[in-house]
């Protein structure tokens, strides 16, 4: 089976060719006499795809395996827990080393998840404690994260979209969108929050599932946490590196936050944050 980094540049190619046909589709589409339409969306997550299930899949080997990520308190002495489970995978495949047929049948069985009306996701959840542990230095705790890997050479956005859209199935609770773009500041990080109430799930979706758009220009930038008091927009020239979640709320109890793909999209109407 092909190891997350090569599973990284495959997704990474199918994403600049998708890009780039897009790109030309527009250019053929718009014209002097008609009005500029923008992109349509791109996917760069949807677990229903191989490569992305398999890296979901690859959380549980850890960073061997360099699949997404999960973290907690647990660094800083605290008591929250957290765990990232593919929920309806079309198939459990071991992430182990396979031969040339087991490829083979890998590659079927994409084919048929993509035919398939399965939609897979990734179940995020877990525990806030917010108790400081006794051994631990830190001033407050209760936190959990996830962060999806690397993109090698990242995805050129550009200019060409201006929001993220995440189809997901929230709990209620406030969660941290983390946006790592390239930039001179290694430690610079965009982050924006996602706040969907129960009432509003019910609202737009029967099974829970919505689609939250975040746009670009809500995008705080940070450092370590904290806000930079010199704030740089995300209104072009955005190279996307890796992405994540983070709850950090000060709530103790459960959370469970589920994601079933993620999109860059053209929005317009950018009050309207939460679609069907």
């Amino acid at each position: 089976m092909f190891s997350t980094a090569a599973r990284r540049l495959t997704s990474l190619i199918r994403i600049r060719k998708e890009m780039f046909e897009l790109s030309l589709e527009k250019r053929q589409s718009n014209s002097f006499d008609k009005p500029q339409l923008p992109m349509r969306p791109l996917t760069i997550i949807d677990f229903k795809r191989h490569d992305d299930a398999a890296d979901a899949r690859a959380v549980s080997i850890g960073s061997k395996k360099q699949g997404w990520r999960i973290s907690d308190d647990e660094v800083i002495g605290g008591y929250s827990r957290g765990t990232f489970t593919l929920m309806n995978d079309f198939q459990n495949t071991d992430v182990t080393n396979q031969d040339d047929s087991e490829d083979k049948r890998e590659q079927d069985n994409e084919m048929d998840m993509e035919k398939s009306d399965i939609q897979p996701f990734v179940r995020w959840q877990g525990n806030i404690d917010t108790r400081v542990g006794p051994k631990s230095r830190a001033k407050r705790s209760g936190f959990c994260a996830i962060r999806c890997p690397e993109f090698p050479g990242s995805i050129p956005v550009g200019a060409k979209y201006n929001a993220l859209e995440i189809q997901c199935r929230p709990d209620g609770r406030t969660y941290t969108f983390n946006l790592k773009v390239q930039t001179y500041f290694p430690d610079d990080l965009y982050q924006s929050l996602i706040t969907v109430q129960p009432e509003d799930i019910e609202e737009h979706k029967r099974d829970g599932f919505v689609s939250v758009v975040l746009p670009f220009r809500d995008f705080l930038l940070t450092s370590h946490g904290t806000a930079k008091s010199h704030q740089r927009s995300l209104d072009g020239g955005i190279e996307l590196q890796h992405f994540g979640l983070t709850i950090m709320d000060g709530r103790d109890g459960p959370f469970c936050f589920d994601i079933s793909k993620i999109r860059l999209v053209n929005y317009d109407s950018v009050e309207e944050k939460i679609i069907s």
